[in-house]
């Protein structure tokens, strides 16, 4: 699934991976020729470079495609890291940093913490990506961290939902990422922040 997703979804000029695929292209909000989303989103990144780190936890060490998964994780942390943000953070619609009305968003921003800091630890990826995570966890801190008067630690800036066709129909335009409603501590924000927290001993 790994290497299917990547072969179908990862753009040659960005090396992003699309938020999603659909092979009979009778989508929507596919591309009639190649049956693409027509936008990379951070937390779709964001859940495949986490699952791919974590995967390698349990992945044979003698598997003929261990070392195609590690291959296509740095792929991608490469791709991923052109698009971090001065602050640290990446935004919602990742490559559109400087489109009006994008956001920096906590849920894809600490999953790509979460999955370079791991990578770096685990010895996938270079020590480089170490310090990347570092900058993104001093981010999300600084930038998504509000603390109560009794020192309640409240996450903001997480994108409640989104999605893919259904109904009301998500269309997977620019337009629609950015009116997804925000949400603070929601579990898609909060869970990646424990991780990353936890992987940089922070």
């Amino acid at each position: 699934q790994f290497i299917l997703i990547e072969k179908k979804t990862r753009d040659a000029k960005t090396g992003l991976l699309y938020h999603a695929w659909d092979e009979s292209k009778l989508q929507a909000w596919a591309d009639n020729e190649t049956g693409l989303s027509p936008h990379f989103w951070s937390r779709a990144l964001g859940w495949y470079a986490m699952a791919l780190v974590d995967t390698l936890d349990y992945f044979p060490e003698d598997h003929k495609d261990r070392q195609t998964l590690i291959d296509i994780l740095n792929r991608l942390a490469e791709a991923v890291a052109r698009y971090q943000d001065k602050t640290g953070l990446w935004y919602q619609v990742t490559d559109m940093g400087d489109r009006f009305g994008n956001y920096l968003e906590a849920s894809g921003s600490g999953m790509f913490v979460y999955a370079f800091a791991k990578g770096a630890n685990k010895g996938y990826l270079p020590v480089k990506y170490k310090k990347l995570a570092e900058k993104g966890f001093d981010g999300m801190v600084k930038h998504f961290i509000v603390l109560s008067p009794n020192k309640e630690v409240t996450l903001t800036h997480i994108c409640g939902s989104a999605g893919l066709g259904g109904s009301p129909y998500r269309s997977g335009s620019f337009d629609y990422y950015i009116s997804e409603a925000l949400r603070d501590n929601d579990p898609h924000g909060v869970g990646p922040f424990i991780l990353a927290s936890l992987e940089l001993n922070r």
